[in-house]
């Protein structure tokens, strides 16, 4: 199978002008698609860009290549491992796997492991962007209380790659907070007060975590570039959910930092639907112990899911106390931050 040069690259830059560059690529997933007979395999296009190169073929199959740049030694096993616990539900609206395997046999150089999935039609939510009504956000916040409530239903007694132990998310969590405090100096997304206090606010893990049943299996970057949906006339009907590379098992709270902040743009009446259909939301009320957890989340995420807010809702800036940020996010019963434009938030 691994007849072409494995794909090379200088830096992270290089990588970068690259991974989706349909012509750069097209001779591997020929590669893959004559390995498995997923042919004919003659159009060939980039996915939304991610991290990893993604393409579409022939408007059937997605084939994903995992780079060694970013995590790909650890994001190609959960996500082979998700997709298989996916098949246990064919009524999850996710891509089903059709294939896996590597370019090259593993060796002293990175491997170029990949997975073959089924493609969901449409644009994401992301693309689709403000030509999405309101009611249309509406709707999909109840059809993604649903969808998670399944996802967090899979059998992590069954994963191959996650535990049902509160170890390893205890271990994640841990290392996220020995590098909370730099990371978000570097980040700078929030004012340098609010930085400064977080090392005072964040609480003890035994604190943070609710072990109480679980843990469950979490997609963790349920952004909006990872739910899909299509045009119906005006109306855009959501379709399913992408993207299980960075899932693990742990605290649904976790799972809802990134739907709230990089879906709902902090909208809490998109949140409010969610929670309702979900079937939470009367723990919310009058919970500060719980908006605290949340706000704890979210600074130790993985990712910098704050990175929009100040651009967005730019009187933060003016929020004295963490406390008070966390509020303004998360307590149902405290009005929003004011955005800066009509971006489907409302305060």
């Amino acid at each position: 199978m691994h007849s072409i040069p494995r794909p090379r690259f200088e830096d992270v830059e290089h990588y970068a002008k690259l991974f989706t560059n349909a012509d750069y690529w097209t001779p591997y997933v020929h590669m893959v698609c004559e390995h498995h007979q997923l042919v004919p395999c003659s159009d060939i296009k980039a996915g939304f860009p991610g991290t990893n190169p993604v393409f579409i073929v022939d408007g059937r199959y997605a084939v994903k290549l995992y780079t060694d740049w970013f995590n790909g030694y650890a994001s190609y096993p959960t996500e082979l491992d998700s997709y298989r616990l996916i098949a246990m539900n064919p009524q999850l609206p996710a891509p089903a796997l059709i294939a896996h395997g590597s370019l090259y046999p593993e060796g002293t150089e990175w491997h170029w492991p990949y997975i073959v999935t089924t493609v969901i039609p449409g644009a994401s939510l992301g693309e689709a962007g403000e030509l999405v009504s309101y009611d249309d956000r509406r709707e999909l916040a109840g059809f993604l209380a649903q969808v998670l409530r399944q996802v967090h239903a899979l059998p992590v007694e069954s994963s191959a790659v996650m535990r049902r132990s509160w170890d390893s998310f205890a271990a994640f969590l841990q290392e996220r907070r020995l590098h909370c405090l730099d990371n978000h100096r570097r980040w700078k997304a929030l004012p340098d007060h609010l930085i400064d206090q977080i090392e005072e606010y964040l609480i003890p893990l035994s604190e943070l975590m609710d072990d109480e049943g679980g843990p469950y299996i979490l997609h963790c970057d349920l952004n909006r570039d990872h739910v899909l949906g299509a045009w119906e006339g005006v109306r855009w009907t959501p379709a399913g959910i992408i993207d299980f590379g960075d899932a693990r098992a742990g605290d649904r709270l976790y799972e809802f930092v990134a739907l709230h902040l990089g879906l709902f743009r902090y909208d809490k009446r998109l949140l409010g639907r969610f929670l309702t259909q979900y079937g939470v939301e009367e723990h919310w009320k009058d919970n500060s112990r719980l908006v605290r957890r949340l706000m704890n989340y979210t600074l130790l995420h993985e990712f910098n899911v704050l990175d929009q807010l100040c651009e967005a809702h730019p009187s933060v800036r003016e929020a004295a106390s963490l406390p008070e940020l966390a509020a303004w996010i998360w307590d149902l019963g405290t009005p929003s931050p004011s955005p800066s434009s009509d971006d489907g938030v409302v305060a």
